[in-house]
């Protein structure tokens, strides 16, 4: 939590944090022992713990910082729509920006590596499924209801119409990303716009 901290602290929790993810994209979470976090950050035992107790609270930071660079936050203060093109628009830029960020280099070894921890830690397992799919779900979630609420599209189910959109990002992002041998690349704009107009055709209001 970092509610109630100052700015010293903040820079301090973020510069253990940097250290931390460094070691472990090149050496692995298991291989990271905190000794080497706190000669890598320059700080000392006691600081490092008083900010991560456990080096399972350094791996979610370091997640959850990820994904505050994909902007998803910032994204989520965009004005309700007020057209079926205002919605369009902005499931667009939403796929644009999660795909491209999360199919980077850097953010596809910072995966595996949490991915491949998560499933021998619970809270870890709660921490990805929150900061990934879950944020882009609730967003979808919330962009459809105001959009429904509008009468620009009609929606039987609000959690499986945002699965289906949220699904159909997530697998390029997966099979293209996280589980592919070769490098990543991107959906390109062209098959993102194919996906959502298709998904809008399953919503939109019938004549």
């Amino acid at each position: 939590m970092t509610t109630g901290l100052s700015t010293r602290q903040l820079a301090k929790r973020e510069q253990i944090s940097t250290a931390a993810r460094r070691l472990f994209l090149a050496d692995g979470f298991a291989n990271t022992s905190m000794d080497a976090v706190t000669a890598e950050a320059g700080v000392s035992k006691q600081t490092l713990y008083t900010y991560f107790p456990t080096k399972v609270d350094l791996l979610a930071e370091v997640l959850i910082g990820s994904v505050r660079e994909l902007g998803i936050r910032p994204a989520a203060n965009n004005p309700p729509p007020e057209t079926l093109a205002d919605l369009r628009r902005t499931l667009l830029g939403l796929a644009t920006m999660f795909t491209r960020s999360l199919m980077q280099p850097d953010a596809i070894a910072l995966m595996r590596l949490i991915l491949g921890e998560a499933f021998r830690v619970a809270e870890l397992r709660v921490a990805v499924r929150e900061a990934l799919p879950g944020q882009l779900l609730g967003l979808t979630s919330r962009l459809l209801q105001q959009a429904s609420d509008r009468g620009l599209i009609a929606i039987t189910d609000l959690d499986v119409s945002s699965r289906f959109f949220v699904g159909s990002i997530m697998a390029y992002v997966a099979l293209d990303g996280f589980l592919s041998v070769e490098p990543a690349a991107p959906p390109s704009p062209a098959k993102l716009e194919l996906i959502i107009d298709t998904f809008l055709a399953t919503v939109a209001v019938k004549p």
